[in-house]
């Protein structure tokens, strides 16, 4: 993005939502007084999904006045059966306020009767005294507030508050051109929650509250991409190191935006005790724009080599998150060390890792043999598989993969096999053949292009860095001191 004409609103083509929709104002509500009638969470209603464009069945959590429509509301919803990542702010031109839905207990039915609409398992009630939820069309009694302070209700604005710190608070971001939807909270100052979206350096990742204000600061910003040291550059990619406890301006910048896209991260603001590896896309202007991340704690007691990860939902299915997973052990590899992700890993992580496992046993068994980059040309070795006797130690030692990481992976893909000579791998035809469509098509980290050299810790702080420089002149401070009192 040109630094003089920072204008972020350029790829209107991305993926992800576009919020314009929910500027509309809304044709279909319930009014009163002038106004759109304030609905109740817990009530249950159709929702236009944006990511289908279908009307889904949805709970409110919590209505808000409307940031776009005067005497309207927005509401916070929950689709029924979908992941929570989907929830989000929904104006009431998206909302089917026609059909309304309340929930009444059922006790001592005999009949059976659908627990609620639009839930996939169609529970059924059945025995005698079992309570539980029927929603039904509400009548105008139901949508009446209530303002009785009753168990029920003190239970639910119990509930409400601890819901407060998870719901989804950002309903859009500007980064670089992309106009993208959150997915999950992330703690942004309280006052950017108010406006439509936030926008954000493509460089440094600040904040900023209007498009005029962000371009205003990216036309002095002093950035060109990420602080901290650049180690790896080949063709229009890039890797910057950063030490939390230098940049830790843009390491918390990283995070809040991290958080908004990841569900259980934690470390927001205390980004010292890690070191950040941003990749970054190059433009023709020289400028390093942010793709993802890994970052890597200084000291792990696991021998963790990996501590969160995130590629942008833009450049998502690229292969960017099993690049990001190779560079982390190409470190490792230079460091020799052995090195896992820190666990527990989601099903998606698990299967991205263990993809990744599963081709650097593959590289390491086919590199034993010759070819020329093709399955056809492993033939000759092979009448249906490919085998080799290897020692686990030596597979640990050439990878960088801990041992409970290779032999689950093994396990998985049934490829190993224990005989009196050891461990033997036994790859088929067509593994073979994926490798090397892998190598092929996918994007791979080259370790030519690599310039690091391992960060030396002395009480937690990496040798090299703006820190330890910082401490050394301290204690050189220090030791004069003291000399002089002598």
């Amino acid at each position: 993005m040109s630094r003089r004409n920072a204008t972020p609103l350029t790829r209107e083509d991305s993926s992800d939502v576009d919020m314009e929709a929910s500027n509309q104002s809304s044709a279909n509500s319930v009014c009163c007084g002038g106004g759109s009638r304030k609905l109740k969470a817990g009530l249950r209603v159709l929702v236009k999904m944006i990511e289908n464009n279908k009307y889904e069945m949805a709970e409110i959590q919590k209505p808000r006045p409307s940031k776009t429509v005067r005497g309207g509301y927005d509401y916070y919803v929950h689709f029924m059966g979908y992941n929570k990542r989907l929830d989000g702010w929904y104006s009431e031109d998206l909302i089917d306020m026609k059909q309304i839905y309340v929930g009444r207990k059922v006790t001592n039915r005999k009949e059976s009767v659908q627990v609620s609409p639009g839930d996939d398992n169609r529970k059924k009630v059945n025995r005698i005294g079992q309570t539980n939820v029927e929603y039904v069309l509400a009548t105008e009694a139901d949508l009446q507030d209530e303002e009785e302070d009753t168990p029920a209700i003190r239970k639910a604005r119990k509930k409400e508050e601890l819901e407060e710190g998870r719901r989804r608070n950002i309903d859009m971001i500007v980064l670089n051109g992309w106009r993208i939807r959150p997915w999950y909270f992330s703690p942004y100052p309280e006052a950017l929650t108010r406006t439509e979206g936030i926008y954000l350096c493509s460089w440094c990742l600040s904040f900023w509250p209007s498009v005029y204000a962000m371009k205003s600061h990216m036309s002095v910003c002093p950035l060109n991409g990420p602080p901290g040291k650049k180690i790896y550059e080949k063709d229009n990619l890039s890797f910057f190191e950063m030490d939390g406890g230098v940049d830790d301006v843009y390491a918390t910048h990283l995070c809040l935006l991290a958080k908004l896209f990841l569900d259980h991260k934690t470390v927001y603001y205390d980004t010292k005790p890690f070191f950040f590896y941003v990749l970054c896309e190059k433009d023709e202007e020289d400028c390093y724009n942010i793709v993802g991340y890994f970052s890597k704690e200084k000291c792990s007691a696991d021998e963790n080599n990996l501590a969160c990860i995130l590629v942008l939902p833009q450049f998502q299915k690229k292969g960017y998150g099993r690049f990001l997973i190779e560079f982390s052990y190409l470190l490792s590899k230079v460091e020799q060390k052995t090195g896992s992700p820190e666990k527990p890993l989601s099903d998606l992580g698990l299967l991205s890792y263990r993809s990744y496992w599963l081709y650097a046993i593959c590289e390491f068994v086919i590199g034993h043999y010759e070819h020329n980059g093709t399955a056809d040309s492993m033939k000759k070795y092979m009448s249906k598989e490919l085998n080799l006797h290897i020692t686990l130690p030596k597979l640990v030692e050439i990878t960088r993969i801990k041992r409970d990481d290779l032999i689950s992976t093994m396990t998985s893909y049934g490829i190993a096999r224990q005989n009196i000579n050891g461990t033997q791998i036994i790859l088929s035809l067509s593994m073979v053949d994926k490798y090397f469509k892998n190598k092929k098509e996918k994007v791979h980290v080259d370790a030519k292009y690599l310039k690091w050299t391992p960060p030396v810790l002395t009480e937690g702080v990496a040798s090299g860095s703006r820190a330890a420089d910082n401490q050394r002149r301290t204690e050189s401070f220090l030791g004069l001191s003291s000399l002089a009192e002598d």
